[in-house]
């Protein structure tokens, strides 16, 4: 479509659009930020972007963008909803240039010892129409035309260490899942002080978490028992993985975190999933990376899988006139 007369039109006056309304929020929003993109993916081609960012008004903040396939708007916040206490809502929606249109929203609130995570979604375009990389992602995407979707979790606190979780979706492939998480804190000892009493208790230092993982799944094309682990350390790296492994259905998800790979504030992330069970796609891997630069923040993301790959470039920075991350 970027290539016809229609997609150029469709271009140009969601650009100007876009372009205008950030010039006018520019000056009415100190936190508000800009951001300008570039989509390249094997086979959907090129996709320029440009969105404005953390517009806040009370207790919401607003976003929109336009790209050359669609126009995209979110908005997040947070409110007191007796007996659930403090919900923090996110909802977007997109309309694409094809006339499809995108719609969900996400909850999460406590009620009473229960932490509650919910999201819906309901779609006439594929994920895909918005964003060409959505089908690569870490979490799986539904990538069907059309349909509608929704997921929850839960978890409850056994102890200080151990939480229960349970869940499940309703889409494409319908399931359920069932486990326990446990989590201990890692420390070491360090010298004791000139003069201590040498029979007191060591003093120790936190240097990280371990968090292990173990449950089911169960669903249409899965039957599986489930485990992982997650290492975070102190300084910033974290390391990830979850198996799943059962009759007929088998898979691996893993990621790594690198903070500070390229300087001070940068950060890194890769990943690679592989669940021939899943009815989205079955491989799955990216590599994202953030650093400063100027006045703002580039992104860069390496993404691909089963049926192609892509690249995306995004500078954001600040529309407040305030210092950037680079300065």
């Amino acid at each position: 479509m970027t290539g016809s007369k229609t997609g150029r039109r469709w271009s140009g006056e969601t650009g100007r659009r876009v372009l205008a309304l950030s010039a006018l929020l520019g000056g009415a929003a100190g936190a508000a930020g800009l951001e300008f993109g570039v989509t390249a993916a094997v086979p959907s081609g090129l996709l320029p972007r440009v969105a404005v960012t953390d517009l806040e008004w009370g207790r919401l903040s607003f976003g929109a963008a336009a790209s050359t396939r669609a126009l995209e708007a979110r908005v997040s916040g947070g409110l007191s909803l007796p007996p659930a206490g403090a919900v923090t809502l996110t909802g977007g929606a997109a309309v694409t240039g094809r006339g499809g249109v995108r719609l969900e929203t996400r909850a999460s609130g406590t009620l009473g010892p229960v932490a509650l995570n919910v999201g819906v979604r309901a779609f006439t375009a594929p994920a895909t129409d918005v964003d060409p990389l959505a089908a690569w992602s870490l979490a799986p995407t539904d990538e069907r035309a059309r349909g509608w979707g929704a997921d929850l979790t839960a978890r409850y606190r056994l102890s200080r260490t151990l939480v229960a979780v349970a869940g499940g979706e309703v889409g494409p492939q319908p399931q359920a899942f069932a486990g326990a998480e446990w989590r201990r804190e890692l420390t070491r000892p360090l010298p004791p002080p000139e003069g201590d009493d040498p029979a007191a208790d060591p003093l120790t230092e936190r240097v990280g978490s371990l968090t292990l993982r173990l449950g089911a799944r169960a669903g249409a094309d899965v039957l599986g028992v489930t485990g992982g682990v997650t290492y975070a350390a102190e300084t910033g790296p974290s390391a990830s993985v979850d198996v799943l492994a059962g009759p007929g259905s088998w898979g691996a998800v893993g990621s790594v975190g690198l903070p500070g790979l390229l300087g001070e504030e940068s950060a890194a992330r890769l990943y690679v999933a592989y669940e021939p069970w899943r009815r989205a796609t079955a491989l799955r891997a990216g590599a994202e990376l953030e650093r400063p630069l100027g006045p703002g923040t580039l992104l860069a993301e390496v993404r691909g899988g089963s049926g192609g790959f892509g690249v995306r470039g995004t500078y954001r920075f600040s529309l407040g006139g305030g210092e950037g991350p680079g300065e």
